[in-house]
């Protein structure tokens, strides 16, 4: 029996306040489109994904053992 694949997900602005949380631990082998509806934050538009620090827009990317997903709104500054 092997070790339990886990990534790690990170949440800022409006998302981590919806969610009541800044970060969590989930496991991996899903897409990021999945990861998005399970922790329950698809109908925050635009929503800005980020896998291992680099932006991605590839929802159908499976997530591997170790990585990091970012999930945070559009920001505006002035």
């Amino acid at each position: 029996m092997g070790l339990i694949q886990m990534i790690k997900i990170l949440f800022f602005g409006i998302v981590a306040d919806k969610l009541g949380k800044r970060s969590t631990d989930v496991q991996a082998g899903q897409t990021i489109a999945a990861l998005i509806d399970k922790v329950g934050c698809a109908d925050i538009q635009p929503l800005l994904v980020a896998v291992n620090q680099e932006q991605t827009h590839d929802m159908d990317y499976v997530l591997q053992d170790g990585d990091e997903v970012a999930l945070m709104p559009l920001f505006s500054g002035g």
